[in-house]
């Protein structure tokens, strides 16, 4: 039996691209935030900010003025949104004055 040649009437299928799947991303909210308390000693403001917005902050004396007897902090709180940072503020300190706020979001990529 002999072989002859078949001619078959397929067409090659286009290749299209396919992008490679990303992993999962999380996103996670960084607030800012300015506050300037009463006092001269730092000990009491900071213990009312650990009180008001927990563990989670890092915590920085920017200025103390001691002719009017004021310190300003800056706080930094993570997994929070700027609603919510205020709310605890205001519900825990009595005379503070909220200055510069900012927000960032923070997007990682999750292992797979």
């Amino acid at each position: 039996m002999m072989h002859e040649p078949v001619a078959t009437l397929e067409r090659p299928v286009p290749r299209t691209f396919c992008p490679p799947a990303r992993a999962p991303q999380s996103s996670t909210s960084f607030v800012t935030i300015d506050i300037t308390v009463s006092g001269t000693s730092s000990s009491a403001g900071r213990r009312a900010l650990h009180t008001a917005l927990g563990a989670n902050l890092r915590l920085y004396v920017m200025t103390i003025d001691k002719r009017h007897e004021r310190i300003t902090f800056r706080v930094e709180v993570m997994s929070r949104t700027v609603e919510q940072v205020i709310a605890a503020l205001t519900g825990a300190l009595d005379r503070a004055t909220i200055g510069r706020v900012r927000t960032t979001a923070i997007t990682r990529l999750q292992d797979a």
